[in-house]
C-alpha cells in the first residue's frame, strides 16, 4: 500500500505518513457531526472508562445503519470517504478498524433490517474491495465461531 507524502512544518519538508488508530475516531467525527449525540452517549455509558477501539467504531456503524432506517443519508457521502481515506492511508490497525470495525459491523447490522447492499453505492473502490472480501468471508455462516472455524 502506497503512502502519502505531505509537508508538515512542524517535522521538516516532507514526510510520509499513515492515519493511525487514535486518529480514526476523530475522523469518523469530523465526518459526520451528526453523531456526535450519540458518540456522546455512548462515552458517557461508559462513565470515563475505555471501551476500545472496535466497540467505539461499532458505535458509528450502529450510526449509519440507523441514519439510514431514517432515510437520512445526508453524512454518506462524507462518512465512506473517511472509510476510504482509512483504508488507503491508514497504518494496519486503522485499516482493520474500518474493514472489521465498521464495515463488517455495519454489514452485520444491516443484515438484521435493511439489508447490507443498500450501502454499496457510497462506498469508494478499496471499501468495495473489503466490503466484497468481508461478505464472502461470512458466506454460508451464521456465527463468528463458523468464520474462526473457517479460517484455519
Amino acid at each position: 500500500m502506497k503512502s502519502r507524502r505531505r509537508v508538515n512544518s512542524d517535522v521538516g519538508p516532507l514526510e510520509s505518513r499513515m492515519i493511525t488508530e487514535p486518529e480514526v475516531m476523530p475522523l469518523l467525527l469530523a465526518a459526520c457531526p451528526g453523531f456526535e449525540s450519540a458518540w456522546e452517549e455512548h462515552r458517557a455509558y461508559w462513565n470515563g472508562e475505555t471501551p476500545g477501539a472496535y466497540l467505539d467504531v461499532a458505535e458509528f456503524a450502529r450510526y449509519i445503519a440507523a441514519c439510514y432506517e431514517r432515510s437520512d443519508t445526508s453524512e454518506f457521502p462524507a462518512a465512506f470517504a473517511a472509510v476510504e481515506k482509512i483504508l488507503n492511508e491508514g497504518n494496519q490497525e486503522a485499516r482493520d478498524l474500518a474493514g472489521i470495525g465498521v464495515i463488517e459491523n455495519l454489514q452485520t447490522i444491516a443484515s438484521h433490517s435493511c439489508g447490507g447492499d443498500v450501502f454499496i453505492e457510497w462506498l469508494g473502490p478499496t471499501s468495495r474491495v473489503a466490503w466484497a472480501e468481508i461478505a464472502k468471508m461470512w458466506e454460508g455462516k451464521s456465527s463468528l465461531m463458523d468464520v474462526i472455524r473457517a479460517e484455519r
